[in-house]
């Protein structure tokens, strides 16, 4: 289905949201059928998503999303994947998952789902404990041929995958998005002699360092809890680690995680530490792009934005963490991490 959607991208079908990224059919569908199909019931503590599944609209033909219609030759196969997950959700227990939470992002690097580099794009599916420690998760992409995926639950010592692997490992990469980088990631880069490999989507690169296409994935810039989550658990299940930067940055050597828990405000709010952007705020309004940075309040930022940075490595990668300490250490004395 997924697969479809993204063949058939166009004007129709894609839309910019309110923070500048793409919005397309996909997303909206992908989540309301996780919610609302695979994953309803009330048999999960709270379930959490990137897009809002209330304007969808999936019962009558024809189907909408927003004010976006979805191409009739997309009618059979959306209701196929209800009845597909309907069934799915009948075998789940509705008492042994009470205390988790689900955190969802339905197309993780939408806009390179909208830019024809749909490679790159993820399904991430993450569960919280009580705690909110990630303690299960899945990256699924959708658009290489053959599908790739990564599952694990460190807890229960499971994994599963089926990834793309390189004849030859890239044991100098540093992953970052594909849009501009801060100064400090720079220098960073450059610090640790590590060559940039650019690519879309938090999720996709949880799996390139998985495949050995990178040795690291460290980002002063923002994503939030829904890329990160399923990520997370997946990694670490894998025996790496996904934390938050800021410890390092602060000289603190310990891996200190993000909680993933449903909440009105931002669990990881560091005092004096983040800058308020569109992207991060919770009323996107009150800031423009071009305003010069600014550190933001606990109340001015989105519950789920990961506002601490974050360094993700692979169990590959992990006999490095002293050499990345050392040069962020040495790094942030000229240029400090952005944290926006």
């Amino acid at each position: 289905m997924v697969l479809g959607f993204y063949k058939s991208i166009s004007g129709e079908t894609a839309k910019a949201k309110a923070d500048a990224s793409i919005f397309t059919i996909a997303d909206g569908i992908v989540q309301y059928l996780l919610v609302n199909h695979l994953f309803n019931g009330e048999k999960f503590a709270a379930i959490v998503g990137e897009e809002d599944e209330n304007n969808v609209q999936i019962a009558t033909a024809p189907y909408t999303v927003d004010d976006l219609t979805v191409p009739e030759q997309f009618t059979s196969i959306v209701d196929e994947a209800k009845i597909a997950l309907d069934a799915l959700r009948e075998q789940i227990n509705a008492d042994d998952y009470k205390d988790l939470t689900i955190f969802i992002d339905p197309i993780d690097g939408t806009r390179e789902f909208s830019t024809a580099l749909g490679e790159q794009c993820s399904i991430c599916i993450g569960f919280s404990d009580a705690s909110g420690a990630p303690v299960a998760g899945i990256v699924f992409r959708p658009i290489t041929q053959p599908t790739t995926f990564a599952m694990g639950a460190l807890s229960e010592g499971f994994t599963e995958s089926n990834l793309d692997m390189p004849e030859t490992p890239n044991p100098v990469g540093f992953l970052t998005s594909n849009g501009s980088i801060s100064p400090f990631i720079q220098q960073l880069i450059s610090k640790l002699g590590y060559v940039r490999v650019p690519s879309g989507g938090a999720g996709n690169k949880m799996l390139m360092l998985l495949e050995g296409k990178g040795a690291a994935y460290i980002q002063d810039r923002g994503v939030s809890r829904w890329d990160t989550c399923g990520a997370q658990a997946v990694i670490e299940a894998h025996g790496g680690v996904l934390a938050k930067m800021t410890t390092f940055a602060k000289g603190d050597a310990e891996w200190k995680k993000y909680t993933y828990l449903k909440s009105e405000s931002n669990l990881d709010f560091e005092e004096n530490t983040s800058n308020l952007t569109p992207y991060n705020a919770r009323n996107k309004k009150l800031i423009n792009k071009n305003d010069p940075p600014r550190l933001g309040t606990l109340e001015e930022f989105q519950p789920y934005s990961n506002i601490c940075g974050l360094i993700a490595l692979s169990a590959t990668g992990l006999p490095n963490a002293r050499h990345i300490f050392d040069a962020i250490q040495e790094v942030q004395q000229g240029m400090p991490p952005s944290y926006d």
